[in-house]
């Protein structure tokens, strides 16, 4: 990073911009950050205090179902009044034409409707949801939707191949009371039928904003599961937050042997290796606590009646809040020191390093701006690698970068004096993980800026900004041969 400039505003116009794809990815998140699952206020019992499934028909008719499952997890009785409205649906019409409705209690004659009441689900009981829809249009002029998402009160489904195409209006029921969420009911296969997949991680603890993938193998090979996915397989991984909001995306793998593209720094495996699947961590999902993940993938055609799934076991990880980690902060100047924190100091070769970094202001003498670690990454901190005598690394000595990295080129903004900002990176990604055995120093360097800056109507800003201070933090790395 060149601090000469790091004040600079001319920077701004050299920072790739994706700001819709950053919006999107944030709202995706943040969406994840729900409140209750009962909007209407008489319930005991928050959004975490219930467990979401979905399980999926095909039947007769030309209808496809998908039943959504709310399971009391709690010790205690909660009294259900979850919301009556069914799904939304993105796209949520064919162009030109008018959206497919929402029909409620559709099969039930109107005269026999009665007004619906909050259910009280004692431990382990579950409220049960079904909507359902005609996949083949009734007539020629009649055109059908293929959704490619859809969601519903603390759910995500992020699947389109899961999602047949609408070609009526969406039948809804209200929520009703259910057996049990393993239930063997002629309505629903349960997707946990088969566990033959394995799924792990190279942590149980990761800090928030810190990104990692998830492992996936199979334990059985001999169980079946489905030969012609085997080249480029298609896989559904749920995610569950601690507030209980829950989604499942669509994914492929990262890096697979039948696969034609392989994301940079991830090595391409198998079934019987294992490969990487992408976590979803800050991009998906967020927040601090224990997430729930689990991987499935279709047994055989959505065609069939009987919908089946092979699935892994839930793999539970926590997510740590960054700022309670103990640091080890660089010389403090004129107010100002930057921390680097790693997991370990030893290393095997090719594997990445995670970078647990800090700024902070304790008591600078003005107000002080830096670039914002959400908005613009790249630009906060500069990250080197030196060998044992104090050379940084040429580009032959290291592995290439596995990420590139992008912002919205807002410029410094206003740092928080007294409160530690924590940032989190990895040497692979930022292109200095090296590539051969050897003793290295891992440098991060801070120089945050100081005097005006005016934001103009116009979206753009005029700043008078200089360096206030260059602060360094440094830690030793031993990386070994494999």
């Amino acid at each position: 990073m060149n601090f000469s400039r790091a004040c600079d505003p001319i920077e701004v116009a050299k920072i790739l911009v994706l700001a819709f794809a950053s919006l999107l990815s944030l709202s995706s998140a943040s969406w994840a950050q729900g409140s209750v699952v009962n909007s209407m206020g008489a319930s005991n019992c928050p959004t975490a205090d219930f467990d979401t499934s979905l399980n999926f028909a095909s039947e007769p008719s030309n209808y496809y179902a998908i039943i959504v499952d709310k399971q009391n997890i709690s010790g205690h009785s909660c009294i259900f009044d979850g919301p009556v409205y069914g799904p939304t649906f993105y796209p949520a019409r064919v162009s030109g034409d008018r959206p497919f409705a929402l029909c409620y209690d559709c099969k039930i004659p109107l005269a026999q409707r009665t007004t619906w009441r909050p259910l009280t689900l004692d431990p382990g009981e579950v409220a049960r949801q079904r909507f359902q829809w005609k996949t083949v249009p009734p007539n020629e002029g009649t055109r059908c939707l293929q959704p490619s998402w859809m969601s519903g009160p603390q759910l995500l489904l992020v699947a389109p191949s899961l999602l047949k195409q609408i070609c009526s209006d969406i039948e809804v029921t209200r929520f009703n009371l259910a057996v049990s969420a393993d239930s063997d009911t002629t309505e629903a296969t349960d997707i946990k039928r088969v566990v033959n997949l394995k799924l792990f991680s190279d942590k149980n603890t990761y800090y928030q904003g810190e990104t990692f993938s998830l492992r996936v193998s199979r334990t059985e090979p001999e169980i079946e599961t489905p030969s012609k996915q085997d080249s480029c397989p298609t896989l559904y991984l749920r995610a569950r937050s601690p507030d209980g909001t829950t989604r499942i995306d669509e994914l492929q793998p990262l890096a697979f042997k039948g696969c034609q593209k392989a994301v940079l720094g991830h090595e391409p495996g198998d079934w019987n290796s294992g490969f990487d699947l992408d976590s979803g961590a800050n991009s998906r999902w967020e927040g601090v606590g224990e997430h729930e993940f689990q991987v499935f993938q279709l047994a055989d055609s959505t065609d069939e009646s009987q919908i089946r799934f092979v699935s892994s076991s839930v793999l539970r990880i926590q997510i740590a809040d960054p700022s309670l980690t103990q640091r080890r902060w660089g010389q403090r100047v004129k107010g100002v020191a930057a921390d680097v924190t790693l997991d370990k100091d030893t290393y095997r070769l090719g594997e990445d390093i995670p970078l647990h970094l800090a700024i902070e202001d304790f008591a600078a003498d003005v107000p002080l701006f830096s670039w914002d670690q959400v908005w613009d990454p790249c630009m906060v901190v500069g990250i080197e690698v030196q060998d044992a005598a104090g050379h940084p690394l040429g580009v032959n000595e290291r592995f290439p970068h596995s990420s590139i990295c992008t912002g919205h080129g807002f410029g410094p903004r206003p740092l928080p004096k007294g409160k530690i900002v924590p940032i989190e990176r990895n040497l692979r990604a930022e292109g200095w993980l090296p590539n051969r055995p050897g003793t290295y120093n891992v440098v991060v360097s801070w120089a945050p800026c100081f005097g005006r800056r005016d934001d103009l109507p116009s979206g753009k800003w005029v700043a008078d900004l200089k360096p206030y201070a260059v602060v360094h933090a440094t830690a030793t790395i031993h990386v070994l041969s494999e």
